[in-house]
């Protein structure tokens, strides 16, 4: 398990004493850390960010704008409407039923 910077330090200065950063003591403290596996974060960060160029076209699809074409919503007449046939037997059989 990585030991801590308390953890070190109570190895390294067992009576206590203060440590100023980049000392000898405060590197030995980072030396043991680092031995027991302790990673720092700027280890881990990624030196060199560069997006991944695309090689195929089906890799580059995602990223190519396309122009969306709003269609206007078409409003159906009433003749068109009575063109189905189901729907122009419900509307038939609708205004039987009202007389």
């Amino acid at each position: 398990m990585p030991k801590t910077f308390e953890e070190a330090w109570k190895i390294v200065c067992p009576d206590g004493q203060e440590v100023v950063p980049h000392s000898k003591d405060f590197n030995d403290i980072l030396e043991i850390m680092k031995q027991s596996g302790h990673t720092d974060f700027q280890d881990n960060l990624v030196v060199e960010s560069v997006p991944k160029k695309a090689m195929t076209v089906e890799e580059a699809k995602p990223y190519i704008e396309r122009k969306v074409v709003n269609t206007a919503v078409q409003f159906v007449s009433k003749r068109q409407w009575l063109s189905v046939d189901t729907n122009k037997k419900n509307f038939l059989k609708v205004l039987n039923s009202k007389k």
